[in-house]
């Protein structure tokens, strides 16, 4: 699915719309910047993904990169979002993060990733998390945004409340999506035993209300324009911080003052002990 979204990006030289907002980068921009300024340029940072906007911020900082995805084509989508010209500390990888042979034990001072943990399954997470702590040491750095479900009910994510604020202009279409995205039809497409939000029952439902006449063609259209079938593992918030506060001192950072980036998104940024 991931591989089919990338050529969808290549064919029509768009920027995706997974990818991480400036309110994000903000943050990650300024945990990377504060870490070198801290520590010395020449720090290894590990993405997760192909995801440039990261990169950009670690080679922009002095960094040196390592980027590590199992699919060349998210790297060959990802490459007209690259800012930085100058590529001669980063390395790109094709592999697996479960097995992340090709970096030594202790060896990268800095993880980051957007959404990364979301796209591997609960039962890989054990094993995903001993390999962080296997290339990370005492006084490294991990910062990933993640999807999450709201500890507490959120009203106004609702579907009638979600189309009612879209229809009165106070939310904007990427707000819209997210809401239905991620929170509006978690009762039927989220299985709480394996932690998946399946967004495949997610546009089903959405497809079901423009069959009942509570979407509108132009609502609909757009929504299916964005249609997916990734199965997120998505945690609750308090279990998301308790599973990376395996690795170390977690704190959670709101992503400034958009709408439900602030509930449905946040930033973890672990201190490795």
């Amino acid at each position: 699915m991931w591989a089919e979204h990338a050529r969808s990006v290549i064919a029509t030289g768009r920027s995706p719309h997974f990818a991480p907002s400036e309110e994000i980068l903000a943050i990650q921009r300024e945990r990377v910047s504060t870490f070198v300024a801290n520590r010395g340029a020449g720090c290894l940072a590990v993405i997760l993904g192909a995801t440039p906007e990261l990169a950009d911020i670690a080679l922009k900082a002095g960094c040196r990169v390592v980027r590590i995805d199992c699919n060349p084509v998210m790297f060959e989508a990802a490459a007209g979002r690259q800012t930085q010209p100058d590529r001669r500390n980063e390395t790109v990888i094709i592999g697996d993060w479960l097995h992340l042979n090709t970096l030594r034990d202790g060896e990268a001072d800095i993880v980051l990733g957007d959404s990364s943990l979301n796209n591997v399954p609960h039962a890989d997470m054990p094993e995903l998390l001993t390999e962080l702590a296997r290339i990370t040491r005492s006084g490294s750095m991990l910062s990933i945004r993640q999807i999450i479900l709201p500890d507490e009910p959120v009203p106004r994510y609702e579907f009638p409340s979600a189309v009612a604020d879209f229809r009165r202009g106070t939310i904007t279409n990427d707000e819209f999506h997210r809401r239905l995205r991620f929170y509006s039809f978690v009762d039927c497409a989220y299985d709480a035993r394996s932690f998946v939000l399946d967004a495949r029952q997610v546009f089903v439902e959405i497809a079901r209300k423009h069959e009942e006449g509570e979407l509108t063609d132009a609502e609909s259209d757009f929504l299916m324009s964005r249609y997916s079938e990734v199965q997120h593992t998505v945690y609750p918030c308090s279990q998301q911080q308790r599973l990376l506060e395996t690795l170390g001192d977690c704190e959670t950072v709101p992503p400034g003052l958009a709408d439900c980036s602030r509930d449905l998104f946040k930033v973890f940024v672990v201190s490795r002990r």
